[in-house]
């Protein structure tokens, strides 16, 4: 019985041994593959906000500046709004932004208020030399950043044009339970770059009408490697309950032209979405809601759409 006992022992050890060895190899190849990887695959212009490296894309060159804002842990949001920055552009000058811990950009530890946000929104663009007021295009929780900004800084927001946006009083029905700050490590250790490339990989539903190249779909693959459960991306989704609590009951401005696509198919089988946004509404002259359908990530099926509505709005509503 003992013999058998040490021989369970020995090989218990050695199990732990290769799971230690193994993780530590996945480590070191993370940390040495990661800025190998952004350096090569780089898109856009690099720009110091706060001290720090942050990304962004600007495109075409109308009178008009867009400015796409990307929806909590997506991983790449130049690559994830392309298709529709493209179709934008041959109009308006359109800004593509990665917050810090999304793409390209640096992490941080600063906290992801409302406030620090929108401020480093607007040291971005005030870095890129790109003069407001803007039309804010916001897809899901970068809603609630692109209200704070229009209610705090109203001259420097023409307009929002939200998708399937998130809005404050939603975590009055349904609030975010938190993430344990101890998820970073999978990032760290790079068992996000693990399961990425050894699972098989899903359709999401990404590039479901051929938007995006193939390319595009492996960068959105790689930086899932990079940027999955960083540290900014697990703080900012922990002050979601407090972002939109501190919004609580407001309206948009009274003249602030609003163009929100939301999910059909989230008003179909939730009974509060269409009511979340419709209460946001101060003006129906000026403030319309469209539903698409699609995906949460309406862009990625409905770019033209979007786009063409995109157009047909800002020419009927804005000077």
């Amino acid at each position: 019985m003992k013999k058998v006992l040490k021989i369970i022992n020995k090989i218990l050890l050695w199990i732990v041994g290769i799971i230690v060895v193994l993780v530590i190899i996945s480590a070191v190849t993370h940390n040495i593959l990661k800025p190998i990887e952004k350096s090569k695959y780089k898109i856009g212009q690099t720009i110091n906000v706060d001290g720090k490296n942050m990304q962004a894309y600007v495109t075409g060159s109308g009178k008009k500046t867009v400015v796409l804002l990307s929806g909590l842990g997506t991983a790449s949001p130049i690559t994830d709004f392309m298709p529709l920055a493209e179709r934008l552009s041959k109009d308006y000058k359109v800004v593509i932004l990665e917050y810090f811990g999304y793409g390209f950009s640096d992490t941080t530890k600063d906290e992801r208020s409302n406030e620090n946000i929108v401020n480093e929104i607007r040291a971005a663009l005030k870095q890129l030399e790109i003069s407001g007021p803007y039309i804010l295009m916001p897809h899901s929780i970068s809603g609630v950043y692109a209200m704070h900004y229009a209610i705090n800084y109203p001259t420097e927001v023409e307009a929002i044009i939200g998708i399937d946006e998130s809005v404050p009083n939603q975590t009055k029905i349904n609030k975010d339970a938190n993430m344990s700050p101890y998820l970073t490590l999978l990032n760290t250790l790079g068992i996000i770059r693990d399961v990425t490339y050894l699972l098989p990989g899903t359709d999401d539903g990404m590039n479901k009408n051929n938007y995006y190249t193939a390319e595009q779909v492996k960068m959105k693959k790689i930086a899932t490697a990079w940027n999955g459960l960083n540290i900014s991306v697990i703080n900012e989704y922990n002050m979601v309950n407090t972002n939109t609590k501190e919004l609580y009951d407001m309206k948009y401005p009274k003249d602030l032209p609003v163009l929100s696509f939301i999910l059909k198919d989230s008003v179909d089988t939730d009974s509060e979405w269409l009511p979340l946004h419709e209460e946001m509404i101060s003006n129906a002259a000026i403030q319309k809601i469209e539903t698409l359908n699609g995906e949460h990530y309406l862009h990625w099926t409905n770019a033209d759409k979007i786009a063409e509505m995109t157009k047909e709005f800002i020419s009927t509503r804005l000077k």
